[in-house]
Protein backbone atom coordinates (compact mmCIF):
# COMPACT_ATOMS: atom_id res chain seq x y z
CA UNK A 1 0.00 0.00 0.00
CA UNK A 2 1.24 3.50 -0.93
CA UNK A 3 0.07 6.87 0.39
CA UNK A 4 0.00 10.24 -1.05
CA UNK A 5 -0.96 13.64 -0.12
CA UNK A 6 -4.51 15.15 -1.90
CA UNK A 7 -4.99 18.26 -2.36
CA UNK A 8 -8.70 19.19 -2.36
CA UNK A 9 -9.68 22.33 -4.55
CA UNK A 10 -13.09 22.93 -2.50
CA UNK A 11 -15.58 25.70 -3.80
CA UNK A 12 -14.28 25.71 -7.21
CA UNK A 13 -15.66 29.11 -9.46
CA UNK A 14 -16.06 28.69 -13.03
CA UNK A 15 -12.82 27.68 -14.88
CA UNK A 16 -11.81 28.14 -18.59
CA UNK A 17 -8.54 25.87 -19.31
CA UNK A 18 -6.93 26.52 -22.44
CA UNK A 19 -5.97 24.08 -24.94
CA UNK A 20 -3.22 26.10 -26.33
CA UNK A 21 -5.56 27.47 -29.09
CA UNK A 22 -7.12 30.79 -29.72
CA UNK A 23 -10.55 29.13 -29.46
CA UNK A 24 -12.34 29.57 -26.12
CA UNK A 25 -15.39 27.89 -27.53
CA UNK A 26 -14.00 24.68 -25.90
CA UNK A 27 -12.18 24.43 -22.82
CA UNK A 28 -9.39 21.79 -21.82
CA UNK A 29 -11.16 18.36 -20.17
CA UNK A 30 -8.34 18.31 -17.77
CA UNK A 31 -5.74 20.78 -15.75
CA UNK A 32 -2.90 18.55 -16.35
CA UNK A 33 0.10 17.90 -14.11
CA UNK A 34 2.80 19.71 -16.13
CA UNK A 35 0.48 22.72 -16.20
CA UNK A 36 -0.52 22.58 -12.06
CA UNK A 37 3.41 22.56 -11.67
CA UNK A 38 4.23 25.13 -13.59
CA UNK A 39 1.67 27.39 -12.08
CA UNK A 40 2.81 26.90 -8.43
CA UNK A 41 6.61 27.48 -9.98
CA UNK A 42 4.86 31.01 -11.48
CA UNK A 43 3.54 31.77 -8.02
CA UNK A 44 6.61 31.32 -6.19
CA UNK A 45 8.62 33.16 -8.78
CA UNK A 46 6.55 35.73 -7.93
CA UNK A 47 7.65 35.81 -4.62
CA UNK A 48 10.92 36.28 -5.70
CA UNK A 49 12.28 32.67 -4.96
CA UNK A 50 13.02 32.69 -9.02
CA UNK A 51 16.83 31.53 -9.24
CA UNK A 52 15.83 27.99 -8.18
CA UNK A 53 12.64 26.94 -10.11
CA UNK A 54 14.31 23.78 -11.59
CA UNK A 55 15.29 22.22 -8.48
CA UNK A 56 11.87 23.34 -7.14
CA UNK A 57 9.92 22.09 -9.70
CA UNK A 58 12.46 18.59 -9.62
CA UNK A 59 11.29 18.47 -5.59
CA UNK A 60 8.03 16.84 -6.53
CA UNK A 61 5.59 15.15 -8.53
CA UNK A 62 2.16 15.37 -8.93
CA UNK A 63 -0.46 13.75 -10.75
CA UNK A 64 -2.82 15.71 -12.85
CA UNK A 65 -5.83 16.93 -11.34
CA UNK A 66 -9.34 14.55 -11.29
CA UNK A 67 -12.85 15.51 -9.98
CA UNK A 68 -14.81 15.06 -7.12
CA UNK A 69 -17.76 15.28 -5.54
CA UNK A 70 -18.79 14.56 -1.92
CA UNK A 71 -16.33 12.09 -0.30
CA UNK A 72 -16.60 10.27 -4.42
CA UNK A 73 -13.36 10.75 -5.67
CA UNK A 74 -12.92 9.52 -9.29
CA UNK A 75 -9.53 8.27 -10.84
CA UNK A 76 -8.50 8.46 -14.63
CA UNK A 77 -9.61 5.35 -16.42
CA UNK A 78 -6.62 2.94 -17.82
CA UNK A 79 -6.28 2.95 -22.05
CA UNK A 80 -7.16 0.35 -23.76
CA UNK A 81 -9.99 -2.11 -22.86
CA UNK A 82 -10.72 -2.03 -19.53
CA UNK A 83 -12.17 -5.56 -17.71
CA UNK A 84 -15.36 -4.27 -16.42
CA UNK A 85 -18.74 -6.45 -17.49
CA UNK A 86 -22.33 -5.73 -16.51
CA UNK A 87 -24.94 -8.06 -14.83
CA UNK A 88 -27.81 -9.85 -17.63
CA UNK A 89 -25.88 -8.06 -20.47
CA UNK A 90 -24.35 -9.23 -23.51
CA UNK A 91 -21.08 -6.98 -24.30
CA UNK A 92 -22.23 -5.72 -27.31
CA UNK A 93 -24.99 -4.02 -25.45
CA UNK A 94 -23.20 -1.92 -23.44
CA UNK A 95 -20.05 -1.36 -25.12
CA UNK A 96 -20.36 1.84 -26.40
CA UNK A 97 -21.22 3.04 -23.04
CA UNK A 98 -17.92 1.35 -21.46
CA UNK A 99 -15.97 3.29 -24.43
CA UNK A 100 -17.78 6.65 -22.76
CA UNK A 101 -15.94 6.23 -19.36
CA UNK A 102 -12.99 8.64 -18.56
CA UNK A 103 -13.00 8.25 -14.67
CA UNK A 104 -13.81 5.59 -12.27
CA UNK A 105 -15.03 6.05 -9.06
CA UNK A 106 -11.76 5.64 -6.54
CA UNK A 107 -12.78 2.15 -4.92
CA UNK A 108 -13.47 0.52 -7.94
CA UNK A 109 -10.29 1.80 -9.55
CA UNK A 110 -8.29 0.25 -7.02
CA UNK A 111 -9.73 -3.19 -7.53
CA UNK A 112 -9.54 -2.71 -11.31
CA UNK A 113 -5.60 -1.96 -11.13
CA UNK A 114 -4.91 -4.89 -8.79
CA UNK A 115 -6.35 -6.99 -11.50
CA UNK A 116 -9.80 -7.98 -10.78
CA UNK A 117 -12.55 -7.90 -12.96
CA UNK A 118 -15.26 -6.03 -12.05
CA UNK A 119 -19.51 -6.21 -12.72
CA UNK A 120 -21.69 -3.79 -12.48
CA UNK A 121 -25.43 -3.20 -13.02
CA UNK A 122 -26.12 -1.05 -16.22
CA UNK A 123 -27.08 2.09 -13.98
CA UNK A 124 -23.46 2.28 -12.71
CA UNK A 125 -22.30 3.30 -15.92
CA UNK A 126 -23.15 7.59 -16.14
CA UNK A 127 -21.81 9.30 -19.41
CA UNK A 128 -18.06 9.50 -18.34
CA UNK A 129 -18.27 8.27 -15.13
CA UNK A 130 -18.49 4.44 -13.73
CA UNK A 131 -20.15 4.53 -10.10
CA UNK A 132 -20.06 2.70 -7.36
CA UNK A 133 -23.08 0.79 -6.55
CA UNK A 134 -23.86 2.50 -2.92
CA UNK A 135 -24.73 5.89 -5.60
CA UNK A 136 -28.01 6.25 -6.40
CA UNK A 137 -28.57 9.88 -6.93
CA UNK A 138 -25.72 11.31 -8.84
CA UNK A 139 -25.12 14.66 -10.43
CA UNK A 140 -21.96 15.64 -12.83
CA UNK A 141 -19.56 16.69 -10.37
CA UNK A 142 -18.97 19.81 -13.62
CA UNK A 143 -20.52 20.91 -16.48
CA UNK A 144 -19.74 22.64 -19.46
CA UNK A 145 -21.70 25.97 -20.63
CA UNK A 146 -20.58 27.75 -23.48
CA UNK A 147 -21.48 31.89 -23.10
CA UNK A 148 -21.58 34.39 -25.93
CA UNK A 149 -19.63 37.31 -24.97
CA UNK A 150 -18.13 40.18 -27.00
CA UNK A 151 -14.75 41.94 -27.68
CA UNK A 152 -14.73 45.65 -27.76
CA UNK A 153 -11.48 46.51 -29.32
CA UNK A 154 -9.40 49.68 -28.20
CA UNK A 155 -8.87 51.47 -31.73
CA UNK A 156 -13.14 52.12 -31.97
CA UNK A 157 -13.74 49.35 -34.41
CA UNK A 158 -17.11 47.15 -34.65
CA UNK A 159 -17.21 44.62 -31.57
CA UNK A 160 -16.78 41.03 -32.18
CA UNK A 161 -18.74 38.69 -30.64
CA UNK A 162 -17.14 35.30 -29.55
CA UNK A 163 -18.54 32.26 -27.53
CA UNK A 164 -16.51 31.37 -24.51
CA UNK A 165 -16.93 28.04 -22.55
CA UNK A 166 -16.46 27.74 -19.02
CA UNK A 167 -16.78 24.98 -16.85
CA UNK A 168 -19.17 24.72 -13.70
CA UNK A 169 -19.05 22.94 -10.56
CA UNK A 170 -21.66 21.57 -7.73
CA UNK A 171 -21.71 23.14 -4.76
CA UNK A 172 -19.98 19.80 -3.37
CA UNK A 173 -17.58 19.15 -6.53
CA UNK A 174 -13.92 20.52 -7.06
CA UNK A 175 -10.87 18.64 -8.37
CA UNK A 176 -8.14 17.66 -6.41
CA UNK A 177 -4.96 15.68 -7.28
CA UNK A 178 -2.31 14.02 -5.50
CA UNK A 179 1.57 15.02 -4.76
CA UNK A 180 4.35 13.40 -3.47
CA UNK A 181 7.53 14.98 -1.97
CA UNK A 182 9.46 15.49 1.49
CA UNK A 183 6.91 16.90 4.05
CA UNK A 184 8.29 20.68 3.97
CA UNK A 185 7.78 20.77 0.11
CA UNK A 186 4.09 19.70 0.63
CA UNK A 187 3.66 22.52 3.42
CA UNK A 188 4.99 24.66 0.46
CA UNK A 189 2.84 23.49 -2.36
CA UNK A 190 -0.18 24.35 0.03
CA UNK A 191 0.58 27.61 0.86
CA UNK A 192 1.46 28.19 -2.75
CA UNK A 193 -2.00 26.63 -3.64
CA UNK A 194 -3.70 29.08 -1.13
CA UNK A 195 -2.02 32.30 -2.79
CA UNK A 196 -3.19 30.44 -6.23
CA UNK A 197 -6.40 30.16 -5.11
CA UNK A 198 -6.49 33.80 -4.45
CA UNK A 199 -5.98 34.68 -7.85
CA UNK A 200 -7.59 31.84 -9.80
CA UNK A 201 -6.18 29.59 -12.13
CA UNK A 202 -6.93 29.28 -16.07
CA UNK A 203 -8.07 31.99 -17.99
CA UNK A 204 -10.20 35.12 -17.50
CA UNK A 205 -8.91 35.01 -13.69
CA UNK A 206 -9.50 38.93 -13.80
CA UNK A 207 -13.47 38.37 -13.71
CA UNK A 208 -13.34 35.83 -11.11
CA UNK A 209 -12.74 32.41 -12.51
CA UNK A 210 -10.78 29.45 -11.25
CA UNK A 211 -10.59 30.66 -7.77
CA UNK A 212 -10.64 28.07 -4.82
CA UNK A 213 -9.65 27.11 -1.13
CA UNK A 214 -7.49 24.18 -0.72
CA UNK A 215 -8.19 20.97 1.98
CA UNK A 216 -4.87 18.65 2.52
CA UNK A 217 -5.25 15.34 3.06
CA UNK A 218 -4.24 11.78 2.83
CA UNK A 219 -5.13 8.73 0.79
CA UNK A 220 -3.92 5.21 0.26
CA UNK A 221 -3.39 3.12 -3.14
CA UNK A 222 -3.37 -0.81 -3.21
CA UNK A 223 -0.43 -1.72 -4.87
CA UNK A 224 -0.84 -5.11 -6.47
CA UNK A 225 1.72 -7.55 -4.92
CA UNK A 226 2.84 -8.96 -8.36
CA UNK A 227 2.34 -5.30 -10.67
CA UNK A 228 2.92 -6.18 -14.24
CA UNK A 229 2.33 -2.76 -15.93
CA UNK A 230 2.95 0.97 -14.65
CA UNK A 231 -0.36 3.68 -15.00
CA UNK A 232 0.04 7.23 -15.38
CA UNK A 233 -1.54 9.49 -13.54
CA UNK A 234 0.12 12.65 -14.74
CA UNK A 235 1.62 13.88 -18.05
CA UNK A 236 4.96 12.71 -18.52
CA UNK A 237 8.28 13.31 -20.83
CA UNK A 238 10.78 10.23 -21.08
CA UNK A 239 14.37 10.53 -21.03
CA UNK A 240 16.12 8.81 -23.62
CA UNK A 241 17.46 5.90 -21.85
CA UNK A 242 13.82 5.61 -20.26
CA UNK A 243 12.36 4.49 -23.87
CA UNK A 244 12.82 1.15 -24.49
CA UNK A 245 11.80 0.46 -20.57
CA UNK A 246 8.14 1.42 -22.07
CA UNK A 247 7.88 -1.39 -24.58
CA UNK A 248 5.59 0.72 -26.59
CA UNK A 249 4.87 -2.05 -28.78
CA UNK A 250 2.73 -3.55 -26.44
CA UNK A 251 1.78 -0.71 -24.44
CA UNK A 252 -1.44 1.53 -24.60
CA UNK A 253 -0.49 5.48 -24.56
CA UNK A 254 -1.59 8.63 -25.75
CA UNK A 255 0.67 11.35 -26.87
CA UNK A 256 -0.71 14.98 -26.60
CA UNK A 257 0.90 18.48 -27.62
CA UNK A 258 1.32 20.87 -24.63
CA UNK A 259 2.19 24.47 -25.76
CA UNK A 260 0.57 27.90 -25.21
CA UNK A 261 1.09 31.36 -24.73
CA UNK A 262 3.54 32.39 -21.70
CA UNK A 263 0.64 34.09 -19.73
CA UNK A 264 2.25 33.33 -16.28
CA UNK A 265 5.46 35.40 -16.94
CA UNK A 266 5.99 38.24 -14.63
CA UNK A 267 7.14 40.01 -17.61
CA UNK A 268 3.48 41.65 -19.10
CA UNK A 269 4.99 42.01 -22.40
CA UNK A 270 6.28 38.65 -23.04
CA UNK A 271 2.30 37.17 -22.75
CA UNK A 272 1.78 37.36 -25.86
CA UNK A 273 4.80 34.71 -26.57
CA UNK A 274 3.98 31.28 -27.42
CA UNK A 275 6.28 28.33 -25.54
CA UNK A 276 7.82 25.95 -27.44
CA UNK A 277 5.19 22.59 -28.07
CA UNK A 278 6.73 19.63 -26.95
CA UNK A 279 4.65 16.62 -27.34
CA UNK A 280 3.79 14.22 -23.28
CA UNK A 281 2.45 10.82 -22.86
CA UNK A 282 -0.61 11.69 -21.44
CA UNK A 283 -3.02 10.07 -18.10
CA UNK A 284 -4.00 6.69 -18.55
CA UNK A 285 -1.44 6.02 -20.39
CA UNK A 286 -0.05 1.61 -19.99
CA UNK A 287 3.30 0.66 -20.13
CA UNK A 288 4.46 -2.43 -19.62
CA UNK A 289 6.98 -2.28 -17.07
CA UNK A 290 7.82 -1.80 -13.48
CA UNK A 291 11.00 -0.59 -14.20
CA UNK A 292 11.67 3.22 -11.74
CA UNK A 293 10.44 6.67 -14.73
CA UNK A 294 11.49 9.72 -13.85
CA UNK A 295 10.85 11.56 -16.58
CA UNK A 296 12.76 14.99 -17.07
CA UNK A 297 12.27 19.32 -16.84
CA UNK A 298 12.65 20.90 -20.19
CA UNK A 299 12.78 24.59 -20.63
CA UNK A 300 9.92 25.39 -23.61
CA UNK A 301 11.72 29.00 -23.90
CA UNK A 302 10.38 30.41 -27.03
CA UNK A 303 13.35 32.16 -29.31
CA UNK A 304 13.12 35.58 -28.62
CA UNK A 305 15.94 38.23 -28.48
CA UNK A 306 15.53 39.87 -25.00
CA UNK A 307 17.85 39.70 -22.19
CA UNK A 308 14.84 39.69 -20.27
CA UNK A 309 13.83 36.16 -21.38
CA UNK A 310 13.90 33.62 -18.93
CA UNK A 311 13.77 29.89 -18.56
CA UNK A 312 9.82 28.71 -19.44
CA UNK A 313 10.15 25.27 -17.56
CA UNK A 314 7.86 22.40 -17.68
CA UNK A 315 7.95 19.46 -15.45
CA UNK A 316 7.37 15.56 -17.61
CA UNK A 317 8.18 14.10 -14.17
CA UNK A 318 5.48 10.97 -13.83
CA UNK A 319 3.37 10.20 -11.55
CA UNK A 320 3.19 6.73 -11.95
CA UNK A 321 1.16 3.63 -9.99
CA UNK A 322 2.19 -0.41 -10.16
CA UNK A 323 -0.75 -1.65 -11.34
CA UNK A 324 -1.91 -5.83 -12.82
CA UNK A 325 -4.34 -5.28 -15.95
CA UNK A 326 -5.63 -7.98 -17.08
CA UNK A 327 -5.18 -8.11 -21.09
CA UNK A 328 -8.02 -9.12 -22.63
CA UNK A 329 -7.89 -8.13 -26.06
Amino acid sequence: MAGYTIFKLKNLSPLHVGTGKENYDFSASQWQSDAISAALASVRAMQGKSDDIKCFLDSFVVSSAFPYINDCLFLPKPQGKISVEVKGKEEHEYRKKLKKIKFIESSLWQELISGKTLEVCSNQLQGEYLLPSTETDFAEPMQSQVNQRVSVPRDNKNAQPFFFDWTYFRNNAGLCFMAKAEDDIIEELKSLLETLGETGIGTDKNVGGGKFEVEKSNIRVDIPENPNATLLLSTYIPMEEELPKLQLSDSKYELIRRDGYLAGSSETDFRHLRKKAVYMFNVGSVFITTADLQGKIVDLKPDWNDERMHPIYRSGKPFVVPVNLIENE
